[in-house]
């Protein structure tokens, strides 16, 4: 029997969406308490200070830790031998109507011309679903990522030459960005870089990039985790800071994910994560067992 069905995914997608708008993950509130030790001015230790406890107040009365729960996003991976016989997206959109209902998220989802509202985060493509075949595991993993968009409107993308130092070329990019955007994402925030593909696969690798575990973790490739170190180094020494206020910490890291490129032209795509980095993630087995993170 096929464990693996249209009730559970459904629950899990509301599990998952419950989890990641109350409860920070344990990686990302660590990043906020180390900013906290380092930072030296009251203004900048006042708003990490205020996050903290914004944190504590959400865990303990169970209620979302930001007012913009985000657009639902869900990043799905889909490992060998895993199959369904249901409508897999259908049960995902149950999971966020209920979740809309009872936790309840922001009713965020609107349509972009007309500006009518379903008043349950769903419709004209929403939720959105990220697919990607993986045939290195043996389960079907669901990442849920409601994207606020007070950071989500900084993303990016410029057009490189390959004639040109790409390393260099994405420290300016980030640095301007970081520079255009102050203090309007609500840092300190997770910048996510896409280096390469095309226009959609490099916008999609820095989501992913977000969404890497643990939180900020360096990339497996040395020279990609030196580009990361020195763009995180390159941010914070503008003294931006928490909020845009000045200090410290304006990013707590920055993640790179790249794509095999064209050889003339290589796109880089820059995504902001505020402070509120949240996801939750499950691992579904064919039999219907599942393991949390």
């Amino acid at each position: 029997m096929n464990g693996l069905n249209e009730g559970l995914i459904s629950e899990l997608a509301f599990s998952l969406l419950r989890k990641a708008v109350i409860q920070l993950p344990e990686d990302v509130k660590k990043a906020l308490r180390d900013a906290l030790a380092q930072e030296t001015t009251n203004i900048a230790c006042k708003q990490i200070e205020t996050i903290l406890t914004n944190l504590e107040i959400a865990e303990d009365k169970q209620i979302p830790l930001c007012q913009d729960t985000g657009l639902p996003v869900f990043l799905v991976k889909i490992g060998k031998g895993i199959t369904s016989d249901f409508d897999f997206p259908g049960a995902i959109t149950r999971g966020v109507i209920r979740a809309s209902e009872e936790i309840p998220l922001r009713l965020n989802t609107i349509h972009p011309l007309t500006k009518k509202n379903t008043d349950n985060n769903t419709g004209w493509g929403v939720p959105i679903i990220h697919y990607e075949l993986d045939a290195g595991c043996d389960y079907l993993e669901i990442t849920a990522i409601p994207k606020g968009f007070g950071s989500e409107m900084r993303t990016s993308q410029c057009w490189v030459p390959t004639s040109q130092d790409i390393a260099e070329a994405a420290m300016k990019a980030v640095l301007d960005v970081v520079e255009d955007a102050m203090g309007e994402p609500c840092p300190p925030l997770l910048i996510g870089l896409g280096i390469g593909g095309t226009g959609e696969s490099s916008m999609l690798a820095a989501r992913r990039a977000l969404a890497r575990q643990p939180f900020a973790a360096p990339h497996q490739e040395k020279y990609i985790a030196e580009l990361e170190t020195r763009l995180l180094e390159a941010v914070n020494r503008i003294g931006l800071g928490p909020m845009g206020y000045g200090g410290k910490n304006y990013a707590l890291g920055v993640n790179i994910e790249i794509r095999g490129s064209h050889t003339a032209i290589v796109p880089i795509s820059i995504m902001f994560q505020c402070w509120a980095a949240r996801h939750a993630t499950a691992r579904v087995y064919q039999d219907g067992k599942v393991e949390m993170e």
